[in-house]
């Protein structure tokens, strides 16, 4: 024994040693997270799908994975047609040393994503003992077949040395083999056989096959160099049987794959997909004749491709897959690094400008999908934030600032919302200003509810109904909230219920209200804080006020009663819910009408006992002297001491006056020989129907009705009604219709004079042979407006013609009169206010 033969044993022995140590860390690791680690049981069938695409032939490769069944015993194999195995690749399979090649092609693309390296180990969880069969080849040498086992199956370091020595005997004798004339490229040539030994094995064989039904679509929109994957014993089949461009710069291109199948009818799904160099995104679509789709990302589909998915960035918060195979992920690919180094790193830097491709990738997605009205826009706005575990491997500093922030400021300014009224508006308006309302609430029926509150007042400012959950979900700072508490401010910025009537859009202002209260009641928390901080109940004044400042109105309270309070200054409607309000009051906070009777006796007792102050109330002691007169048996029961002692509601004045009226009343009835009031009413009316009216023929009339002959007065007492204000025994002189001229053609001069001084009236087309009250050709602010006028130096009109009533019936009809001092337009408002009209049919 030599030194030298020493070391080589030396040597040797620590060779194996490492490959056992190796081998059994990453087995005991793998063993350990196979029940915690939802990547895991994923992995194993994307590993052996980069291997073989890592030996694709110069037509690319075809995989086969087969669930399968041999003497009761269940098996799964992997096989592919590509390249036969060179003696690096079963040495390195054995010893478990990647034979990854790290150098790219000519377009930067790593020729190599993995090789039997610790990834490898992954799919010993289906079986800890693995048959590979193959075919070898070395140039100058013979294609062989061969077949070897894989025993990762050891707990001990030597368990583990023994088995990987018993590997390396098994292909020892390649040599001795027949060569394998009949090779065919073409053929599945390779196989990894696993034997699934229990339940173990059964759950990580359906796991990676799920993910992989899920996730390989995607995959091959990245890697052309699998032609098909045909997955048994359904014998699915997947693969890219379509890619067409959409723009003419051939940037953007829908890419379709087929899955078919036994038994199954033949699914396609389509892909959006840009790329610039090697870095690509896509999101699912769906097409059809009149548009493209966006479909949402699954739950389970990675966000970021190494050309194959990094399990584990599911999370990852953008709203497109990102892949790139320049891509430096963690080692057991679950991630890729974006973090900050106070030393130079190239692996990082790398990594961090394919992101920022993607993100301007991502705009053109954006700009396009906007720009062709693609449905589902708002799914391009599921950014997120970083969670865990992809915030761990990640800047938050550089990621918002790179990535999020400029993302989130393209979004606020796309037309990506689409909105109840299916238009499609943006986040904030032109000024940088929130526009759009997203409802948020404490519970998804609240935020339904908040949704149903704010479709009959804003329609036009929330998301499509479909869509308020996603953006309860997706929204950032600056998408506005639209919270109970928010739509509560709005309330109370109407200040007055008809104005808030007047916006909404469909119920009335107090059902609205009434079913906002239902929704308040529905979160305690926010109810109790809303009421008592802010104005959304409306009194009977229809004002909106606080409820701690409110009582309910318990059971009828006559409108009288109020009025009268009223006009002591007690304004009691201020105080009152109105009464259509649905909302739960304490038992002191009830109003009846016996308070309101006790206010009012309080009242008279307070404001009567000074006689000369008492002047100040005399509208509200005037109403009480009406209703007692009005309702005297009523006002005996309810107000028994003031009603014993009327006088007191009385002023001086008052009984003086109705102490003349009575001795008039009382020569009336002497000179009409009556004996009561109701005699004399009766006679009134005898007189009025008989056409005996006391109404005397003047001039001042004639004048005001604007009649100018003896012809006009004739046809104007063939109005019955108009006739019966008159005395008939009256007749008007010619002297009277010379006046009433005159009057008239004197307004007429007043009038066109004041409105040829108003810069709004045009009278250069005025036409003189209209009738002799009604001005024609006048323009006012650029459009016709008819003008009736008439003296009414007796302070009163009489509107009898039927020219002058035609011309008043239109909108752009005005009234104008000469009282002697000054020329005015007469409104309708004055009209309704000087003759204390409340209502009229219309």
């Amino acid at each position: 024994m030599t030194y030298r033969k020493k070391l080589s044993e030396s040597e040797h022995k620590a060779h194996y040693q490492n490959i056992a140590t190796k081998i059994l860390r990453e087995m005991t690791a793998l063993r350990a997270s196979v029940d915690t680690s939802p990547n895991t049981p994923r992995r194993w069938v994307w590993e052996l799908l980069q291997n073989a695409k890592d030996v694709k032939g110069e037509a690319g490769v075809n995989i086969k994975i087969s669930k399968t069944e041999i003497n009761k015993k269940k098996y799964l194999f992997f096989e592919h047609d590509g390249r036969p195995f060179t003696a690096d690749n079963i040495r390195f399979l054995i010893e478990q040393i990647s034979s990854k090649d790290r150098s790219k092609d000519i377009e930067g693309r790593r020729e190599q994503t993995g090789k039997f390296g610790t990834g490898f180990l992954t799919t010993h969880l289906l079986s800890e003992i693995v048959f590979v069969k193959g075919v070898a080849k070395e140039d100058g040498l013979d294609y062989r077949k061969f077949n070897f086992k894989l025993d990762r199956s050891g707990f001990e370091i030597e368990e583990i040395i023994t088995a990987v020595e018993e590997s390396k005997k098994q292909v020892l004798n390649i040599d001795s083999l027949e060569p394998y004339v009949d090779y065919k490229d073409s053929d599945f040539n390779t196989a990894f056989i696993y034997s699934l030994e229990d339940d173990l094995s059964i759950k990580v064989t359906e796991e990676g096959i799920n993910d992989l039904n899920v996730n390989l679509p995607y995959t091959l929109c990245f890697v052309n160099q699998i032609n098909t994957i045909t997955v048994n014993p359904e014998a699915k089949v997947f693969e890219v049987v379509n890619e067409e461009f959409l723009d003419q710069a051939q940037k953007l291109k829908i890419i379709t794959i087929k899955i078919c199948g036994q038994g199954i009818d033949p699914e396609y799904l389509t892909f959006a997909s840009l790329n610039k160099g090697l870095t690509t995104i896509i999101v699912p679509v769906e097409r059809s004749a009149e548009n493209i789709t966006i479909l949402p990302i699954g739950s389970h589909v990675p966000k970021i491709f190494c050309d194959f998915p990094l399990l584990g960035t599911e999370t990852f918060p953008f709203a497109a897959i990102i892949n790139n195979p320049g891509f430096n992920p963690t080692d057991p690919r679950d991630g890729i690094f974006l973090t900050d180094s106070p030393r130079a790193n190239p692996l990082i830097d790398e990594n961090k400008q394919i992101l920022i491709d993607a993100v301007e990738l991502y705009f053109d997605l954006l700009d396009f999908a906007t720009g062709n009205n693609w449905a589902n826009l708002h799914l391009l706005a599921k950014t997120g934030s970083l969670r865990e575990p992809v915030k761990s491997n990640t800047s938050v500093k550089w990621f918002e600032e790179h990535v999020q922030n400029p993302i989130i400021g393209e979004l606020n300014h796309s037309n990506i919302v689409k909105t109840s009224v299916n238009t499609l508006e943006p986040i904030l308006n032109s000024e940088g200003k929130a526009y759009m309302q997203f409802p948020s609430g404490a519970s998804k029926e609240i935020m339904q509810k908040i949704w149903n509150l704010a479709e009959m007042w804003f329609p036009y400012a929330i998301p499509a109904k479909e869509h308020v959950e996603f953006w309860n979900t997706n929204s950032w700072a600056d998408c506005e909230k639209l919270t109970l508490s928010r739509l509560a401010s709005y309330v109370e910025s109407t200040d007055e219920l008809f104005i808030l009537d007047s916006k909404l859009q469909v119920l009335d202002a107090i059902e609205w209200l009434n079913y906002f209260y239902e929704v308040l009641a529905l979160d305690n928390g926010e109810y109790l804080k809303i009421i008592d901080t802010q104005r959304i109940f409306p009194n009977q004044n229809g004002l909106f006020v606080k409820k701690k400042l409110l009582k309910r109105q318990d059971g009828k309270i006559d409108s009288v009663f109020k009025d009268i309070l009223q006009l002591f200054g007690k304004d009691i409607r201020s105080e009152l819910v109105d009464e259509s309000i649905i909302i739960d009051f304490e038992d002191n906070d009830l109003y009846t009408q016996a308070d309101a009777v006790r206010a009012i006796n309080a009242e008279v007792e307070d404001k009567t006992s000074d006689r000369e102050s008492a002047q100040e109330y005399r509208p509200a002691l005037n109403m009480i002297l009406k209703y007692f007169n009005e309702h005297p048996t009523t006002a005996k029961s309810l107000f028994p001491s003031i009603y014993s002692k009327k006088y007191i509601l009385y002023d001086d004045e008052e009984i003086m006056d109705n102490i003349n009226k009575a001795e008039e009343l009382k020569d009336l009835l002497e000179i009409f020989n009556v004996t009561s009031s109701d005699e004399l009413r009766r006679k009134f009316e005898y007189l009025a129907e008989n056409g005996k009216s006391l109404l005397p023929v003047t001039e001042e009339i004639i004048t005001s009705m604007g009649i100018t002959n003896l012809q006009e007065w004739e046809e104007a007492m063939l109005d019955v009604d108009l006739s019966a204000l008159f005395d008939h025994q009256s007749v008007p002189t010619t002297e009277m219709f010379v006046l009433s001229q005159t009057h008239i053609s004197r307004a007429r001069d007043r009038v066109i004079a004041h409105l040829e001084t108003l810069d709004d009236y045009d009278l250069s087309e005025l036409d003189p042979n209209t009738a002799p009250t009604i001005l024609a050709g006048v323009y006012k602010n650029d459009a016709p407006v008819k003008i009736v006028f008439r003296p009414a130096y007796s302070q009163e009109v009489i509107v009898y013609y039927g020219a002058e009533k035609d011309a008043l019936d239109y909108a752009d009809a005005e009234l104008w009169v000469d009282d002697g001092n000054i020329v005015r337009q007469i409104s309708l408002g004055h009209i309704l206010k000087i003759n204390n009209i409340k209502k009229f049919p219309i």
